[in-house]
């Protein structure tokens, strides 16, 4: 029986006491109203470049407490530091880390790509967690010792910017590819419809005056000194070669992650590539070696893998296509961008983030339509795959709604991200290898153990010196 009620039910004077004494315990969201978050829950996070994409990054985290910020050109980054009233502003990443760097736990990196590893070094060495923008890092080099240093610092919870990698979506057509209903791969087309920004430039010969109180030699960094011209900043650098890694450092990223690790690529045996020509008068084409073409066209070739059979990779952008299929419905059109995967069995046609490209990013199609294929995309020819079924879910997945606070959850927790850095970078680095073709304009073979290519230019580039004064830190 129990004591606290007498035999007819009636509770007691004592089960009275008793509950009047105990403690009273409500849930934080209770508390807090919805939504709420215990101070014991949340992040302190500092961001440096956040005038651009790290503004998004940030809107990512905004649940968490933003402790300090720092961008080198406040008037192009003055909504965002208003948007974060209490957070403290920096111009100097350097001061930032010498001032706050006991008061936040994890670090957002938005700058430009020359810059990355000497941010993610330097989270690395003050043991953050870190959130960076993809490409992981400028050169191979690079690259490399950002994920040694990550490899060795297993405890920092870390994430790359690539916002549909293990979606739905993507996973969906990762699962395809897994079925083996292809058959072996022979060879991946893909192709986008970037850049979106000025390629094809000539350095410029004047000297600009930089915005007001913008250190143009801390933004330069490591990179060759250029005299400061709006042709690099804001946001249009990603073009030239010393500050960016063109549309295949940026783009590639946002569709290797779909069959990479399938499909075992991280080591191609030969990379070469080839930029269009700009002609400003007739029969004239000026040299533009310092950036990418307005159509870059790129080939990755690997070897056979294991049991799967040679396979070449091909890149286009610039409004650059692959034939189109002789499968595809000639009342279809290709679209704008996208990959084909080319079998024994057959073909596969996607997104160029994964998923239908019919029905990019898992979007419901409008009311009476209806989308070909399967959400992992379209089988061709389709007459043979008519029966073929969506393989069932077996890989974890992350939406997109949750890909920052996925990684913010992850921190709290001491757990892995779904997309940790290490592999955000082997990524990168075949992506890199094909700006390297570009930029050499060479057919280069790879050896990814002494990270050597046949060329002597090229291996300049492999792990180019920094410029006087600067140096990664050390891990």
């Amino acid at each position: 029986m129990n004591d606290n009620k007498s035999s007819n039910g009636v509770i007691t004077r004592r089960s009275v006491v008793a509950a009047a004494l105990a403690p009273l315990i409500v849930p934080r969201h209770v508390l807090g109203g919805a939504g709420y978050q215990a101070p014991s829950d949340t992040l302190t996070i500092a961001a440096v470049g956040i005038g651009g994409m790290g503004r998004n990054y940030l809107a990512g985290c905004k649940e968490e407490k933003i402790v300090a910020l720092c961008d080198l050109d406040h008037n192009f980054s003055a909504k965002v530091f208003d948007t974060y009233p209490a957070a403290r502003r920096y111009h100097d990443y350097r001061q930032m880390f010498d001032k706050e760097e006991k008061n936040f736990d994890a670090l957002i990196i938005g700058v430009p790509d020359h810059m990355h590893a000497m941010l993610l070094m330097s989270g690395i060495q003050m043991k953050k967690h870190i959130y960076c923008a993809k490409p992981i890092a400028h050169s191979v080099g690079e690259v490399r010792k950002v994920r040694q240093a990550l490899l060795a610092n297993q405890n920092l919870v870390t994430k790359g910017s690539i916002q549909d990698s293990r979606t739905s979506y993507a996973r969906s057509t990762t699962e395809i590819l897994k079925s083996a209903v292809l058959g072996g791969i022979r060879e991946i087309h893909a192709w986008t419809f970037h850049p979106i920004y000025p390629c094809a430039q000539v350095r410029p010969t004047e000297v600009r005056t930089p915005p007001a109180g913008m250190d143009w030699d801390m933004w330069i960094g490591p990179a060759p000194l250029r005299a400061f011209h709006p042709a690099y900043h804001p946001s249009i650098w990603r073009a030239w070669w010393d500050f960016g890694t063109g549309d295949v450092g940026d783009m590639s990223c946002h569709m290797l992650h779909t069959f990479f690790e399938e499909l075992q690529l991280s080591a191609p045996k030969t990379i070469y590539g080839s930029s269009s020509s700009r002609y400003e008068i007739y029969n004239t084409a000026p040299m533009t070696p310092e950036t990418e073409g307005d159509a870059n066209m790129v080939a990755w070739e690997y070897p056979a893998r294991g049991n799967m059979p040679p396979l070449k990779l091909f890149y286009y952008d610039g409004g650059m296509k692959p034939w189109r299929p002789a499968e595809l419905d000639r009342e279809m059109e290709l679209p704008r961008e996208g990959v084909l995967y080319v079998g024994d069995n057959g073909k596969l046609m996607t997104s160029w983030y994964g998923g239908n490209p019919f029905a990019p990013f898992g979007r419901t199609p409008p009311a009476g339509t209806t989308v070909p294929g399967l959400p992992g995309g379209l089988l061709l020819p389709q007459s043979k795959f008519r029966d073929f079924k969506q393989p069932a879910k077996t890989l974890t997945r992350c939406e997109r709604p949750d890909h920052y606070t996925e990684w913010t959850r992850c921190a709290k927790q001491g757990k892995p991200t779904c997309l940790p850095i290490e592999f955000a970078a082997q990524l990168t680095e075949v992506a890199l290898l094909g700006a390297l073709a570009l930029r050499t304009g060479k057919v280069l073979t790879w050896d990814a153990a002494n990270m050597r290519t046949g060329d002597a230019e090229a291996n300049k580039l492999v792990d180019p010196p920094y410029r006087a004064g600067w140096q990664l830190p050390k891990v």
